[in-house]
Order: structure tokens, then C-alpha cells, then sequence
């Protein structure tokens, strides 16, 4: 594993990614897959994002995919659930696909996570993706490799990509409490059937029980005028994470504004910052520090490296204007050239590069970017600018290289 880090994500220095060829081109070249979507309803609060996905549910008709990395149930959360089993009994073919570290979800009491094998009562399909067991630790290889993405599909009309989790503290915490994340729902056949035959593949290599295609058809309708590329890492497909974000990297001409969580890039992801920045291109991360434990340690002893490696603008997102701690920032989301945004699960890291299912839409549209700025700008009102003298003085406070190590592969 160690070895293979310096490797495995050279499509950040290949010739394709820093190429003046079309972005288009590299994007279909690193296997995106294009769709039409139209502009998307917008949800950065867990709550809201709650009222609205149980809806949802509640209208199905014919059948309901998702899948999700962290999947638990609490006293919030009931309604929701509750709208799952109740389309199952009333005949809508429901499936959910969890990764198998749900159980290990870091919350403050089991009060605010229960297991979700009771909706297997009501009809609901449910698979757990590589459950830990004491077989698989004779292939660590196994427990690494996770499923991160987070999708549902609805009716063959109705597809939602982002980065919230099906949990307490991204759905059920309440307004102020839950974690700052994005969830896009977009009403369009093309990306449902991408996502669609996405979620079958990962079930099937999942489960006993086997779907196709052909179970879950595509509703008929308008797709939307913006165009996009779905960007799946995971069984199925070859599509390449990396040379999504190095194309985009070789493509920009003036900035790059990006969410960046646990930021730990390997040499070639740093290079393909590098070169970005070289060429005269403004990238910005505004990143969380996750103040929970190992990860915040781990961040502190990558901050000076992250910054004098890549020559990016790096803020933190920690606390508001007034001094007072925000939720974690759990966003996924870059903007390129006010033009282009990606939004899914995939964070900017070397884990989401080569270690774990990952899911991303590449939008070219100027209008969702406008938006997406927007948002931004509120997010970085109270975002604190880090000079290399404050990494360096973080790192030496509170770095962990031990951190950091583990933060690498398991961020």
C-alpha cells in the first residue's frame, strides 16, 4: 500500500490531463460518462434535506435505490424510515445498500444510531457493502476499500447525488447542529440511468441477490440543458477519479475554488496543484479541521507540506465570525473557472483518488456556478487565511505524524 502511493494517481502529471486538448475530451477520455441534467434543487442543510428526501419517498411508485456510506437510524430520523417501509409494503421495490462501517459511526450514544436491519421487516431490500468480519482480516485489503458514494434514484426520473450521509449527525442533529454538507436532486432520465446501472453493479458485487438493468426502467421526460459527466470509481467501471480532478487541474485558466475534507494529497496529486498554480491559476481550499480525535493532528502535520507543495490559498473553516465553533464542514464541492462545478462524494484526497467507491458530476454550467459562488462566499465569511508561519506553528503544537499516517489511507 505504501509503495503504491507513489503510483497509483499519476493521471495528475500525465500528458492527457495536462494537455491543451478540450475538457471535454479528457473528461470522456478518463471515462466520464455524459448526461443532460437540468439545474438541480439545492439543499446545504440537513434538515431541510430530511423533510424533502422523505417526501420523496413517500411519492415512489414504482421503485427506490440508494445507496449511502453511513446508514443508522434515530429518534429524527423514524420519519424518513418510516416512508421507506411504507412504500415497500405498498408494493414499490426498494433497495438500500449501506457500507459495512455504519455500525461504527462516530456518534456521542447509541441513542442516535440504530442499525437499519429492522426495515428488512417491511420489505425492504438491504445489503450491507463489505460488513467487517473476522474473515476479512485475513484480506485487509478488503476493510480498506469502502463505498462512499451517496445516490438515490427514484422512478427512473428522480436522481440525488452529494455528500451527506443517511445518519444523525448529517440529517437528524437539527438546524445549527448538523454537519455543513450538499445534496443536489435533479430531475432528469439520463443521470438517473447512469446512476441507475452504478447502484446495480455495486449491488450485485455486493449481494446474493441479484438485480439487472432491466428491473429498474427509465422514465421518459425532458433531461435538462446543462451538460455533465458522471465520474463513477467502483465495480463496473473504469472511470478514473483522478483524471477527472487532473483534467480539471490542466484545464483551468484563472482559478479554482475547492472544499477540500482531509485534505492529504500524494506526490502527484501536490504536482498537479503544482503545475495549476505555476501556470498563474488561483487555487483556494477551504478546508474543516474535524476536531474529533486523530483527524485534526493528522491535518496540522500535513497543513505546511499542503501549502508550500501546491502553492494554493489554504483558509480554514472552523469557527463563524464571532468566534464560535461551526458544524464540521462535510461539503464536496469545487468550482473551476466560474464555469465548471463537481458536487458527489469524492473527497480531494488521496483515499477518494484510489481507496473507496466514489461518485462525481462534472456540471458545465455558469449559472449553477454563479449559485455555487454564492454559497461559497457565505461559507468563507468567517474562514481564517493560513500563512506557512501558522501551519508550521499548528504542526508543531498539535501534529501527529502517527496521525497523518493513518489519516492517509483512512480519511
Amino acid at each position: 500500500m505504501l509503495l503504491s502511493c507513489q503510483t497509483t494517481t499519476v493521471d495528475y502529471i500525465s500528458p492527457v490531463a495536462l494537455s491543451d486538448a478540450p475538457l471535454e475530451d479528457k473528461l470522456e477520455y478518463f471515462g466520464g460518462i455524459e448526461v443532460s441534467v437540468p439545474m438541480p434543487e439545492m439543499f446545504f442543510d440537513g434538515t431541510e434535506w430530511l423533510e424533502r428526501i422523505t417526501e420523496e419517498f413517500r411519492n415512489a411508485e414504482d421503485y427506490i435505490l440508494v445507496s449511502t456510506f453511513l446508514g443508522s437510524s434515530s429518534t429524527a430520523l423514524e420519519p424518513m424510515y418510516r416512508a421507506l417501509m411504507d412504500a415497500a409494503e405498498r408494493g414499490v421495490d426498494v433497495y438500500l445498500l449501506i457500507d459495512g462501517v455504519s455500525s461504527y459511526d462516530m456518534t456521542e450514544t447509541r441513542e442516535h444510531m440504530t442499525p437499519l436491519y429492522f426495515l428488512r421487516d417491511s420489505g425492504v431490500h438491504l445489503t450491507e457493502y463489505a460488513p467487517v468480519s473476522g474473515m476479512r482480516l485475513l484480506n485487509p485489503a478488503s476493510l480498506v476499500i469502502r463505498d462512499h458514494r451517496k445516490l438515490v434514484v427514484i422512478d427512473g426520473m428522480t436522481a440525488v447525488i452529494g455528500g451527506m450521509n443517511m445518519n444523525f449527525i448529517s440529517m437528524g442533529a437539527g438546524e445549527g447542529k448538523t454537519q455543513r454538507d450538499s445534496m443536489y436532486l435533479f430531475r432528469s432520465p439520463s443521470l438517473s440511468d447512469a446512476l441507475m446501472h452504478e447502484f446495480v453493479d455495486i449491488w450485485n458485487a455486493a449481494s446474493v441477490e441479484r438485480v439487472g438493468y432491466d428491473d429498474f426502467p427509465i422514465a421518459e421526460g425532458e433531461d435538462g440543458s446543462f451538460r455533465a459527466y458522471l465520474f463513477n470509481r467502483g465495480r463496473g467501471s473504469d472511470a478514473s477519479i483522478s483524471g477527472m480532478y487532473a483534467s480539471l487541474l490542466g484545464s483551468a485558466e484563472s482559478d479554482i475554488l475547492m472544499f477540500p475534507y482531509l485534505p492529504v494529497l500524494d506526490r502527484n496529486m501536490k504536482n498537479g496543484v503544482r503545475n495549476a498554480t505555476e501556470r498563474g491559476v488561483d487555487v483556494t481550499m477551504v478546508m474543516p479541521v474535524d476536531l474529533r480525535g486523530y483527524a485534526a493532528s493528522g491535518v496540522y502535520y500535513f497543513l505546511p507540506e499542503l501549502i508550500r507543495s501546491t502553492g494554493a490559498d489554504i483558509y480554514t473553516s472552523i469557527y463563524d465570525e464571532e468566534g464560535e465553533l461551526l458544524p464540521l464542514l462535510h461539503e464536496k464541492l469545487v468550482i473551476v473557472d466560474s464555469r465548471y462545478v463537481v458536487i458527489g462524494s469524492s473527497n480531494f484526497n488521496y483515499r477518494s483518488m484510489e481507496l473507496s467507491h466514489e461518485l462525481a458530476l462534472v456540471i458545465d454550467s455558469p449559472e449553477l456556478a454563479a449559485i455555487l459562488r454564492s454559497h461559497a462566499g457565505d461559507i468563507m465569511k468567517g474562514a481564517e487565511h493560513v500563512t506557512i508561519e501558522d501551519a508550521e506553528r499548528m504542526k508543531k503544537e498539535d501534529g501527529s505524524f502517527f496521525s497523518y499516517l493513518f489519516m492517509y489511507f483512512g480519511g
